[in-house]
C-alpha cells in the first residue's frame, strides 16, 4: 500500500527512550496517526528508518524523516524539516515537496516554511515538554494566532510542544490546527 502524499491528523514522534516499542504503538492506532523518525542520534538511524518506513508502507500510513532530506529519499519517506534547516537549502536539498513539513516557532519561520514550499508546519512549542526542557513554549494564545495564519497561508498546520488527547479536546483541536504532533500522548504508559 503506498504511504499518502500529506501528513495524517496525528503525528507520533519516534523517541527511543521514551516510546521503545513504536512497532505496537503505531499497531495500536489507526492510520491516521503518522509516524516521524527524530531519534536524531540513533546509532543505526539508517536501519531504523527503513524499518519505519516499511512498517508504515505496510500500514498505509504517513511517514517522514526528520533532519536528513538524503535519508528521508532513500527510504521513500517525506522530509520534516527542523527549522534552523529552513534557511538552508543545501540541507534540505532544495524546496519542499508536497508531502513535507517544517518545525517553526515563529512568524518569520512560518514565512521561510512557506517560501521554502512547505504546505505542512509543525508549530511549537505549545507547551512546555520534555523534548526541550527550558524551552519558552508559546500558550495557547500565541499558537492559536501562529496556527491561524498558517492556515490562511494555505498551509496545514500542527501543534507540537506538550501536546496529548486531553489537551486537544480541552481546546478545541485550536480550531484552525490540521492536528497534533507529540511523543507522550502516544505512550500508552502515559495516556
Amino acid at each position: 500500500m503506498p504511504p499518502p502524499k500529506t501528513p495524517a491528523p496525528f503525528l507520533m514522534l519516534s523517541d527511543a527512550d521514551r516510546l521503545p516499542y513504536w512497532q505496537a504503538l503505531i499497531a495500536a492506532h489507526p492510520s491516521a496517526v503518522g509516524l516521524v523518525l527524530r531519534d536524531y542520534a540513533h546509532p543505526k538511524r539508517a536501519h531504523l528508518a527503513a524499518q519505519m518506513a516499511q512498517a508504515c508502507r505496510k500500514q498505509g500510513r504517513y511517514f517522514s524523516v526528520a533532519g536528513d532530506a538524503r535519508l528521508a529519499a532513500s527510504v521513500g519517506a517525506a522530509f520534516h524539516c527542523p527549522s534552523y534547516m529552513l534557511a538552508r537549502p543545501a540541507l534540505r536539498h532544495g524546496r519542499a515537496a508536497p508531502q513535507d513539513s517544517a518545525a517553526v516557532h515563529n512568524m518569520a519561520e512560518l514565512i521561510a516554511a512557506q517560501r521554502a514550499g512547505f504546505r505542512s508546519v509543525l508549530i511549537a512549542p505549545v507547551f512546555a515538554t520534555r523534548s526541550h526542557p527550558g524551552a519558552r513554549p508559546l500558550g495557547a494564545m500565541r499558537a492559536a494566532f501562529l496556527l491561524r495564519a498558517a492556515r490562511q497561508m494555505g498551509l496545514a498546520a500542527y501543534a507540537m510542544g506538550g501536546m496529548g488527547w486531553a489537551r486537544w479536546r480541552r481546546l478545541g483541536g485550536f480550531g484552525a490546527a490540521s492536528g497534533f504532533a507529540a511523543i507522550d500522548a502516544f505512550n500508552s504508559d502515559s495516556a
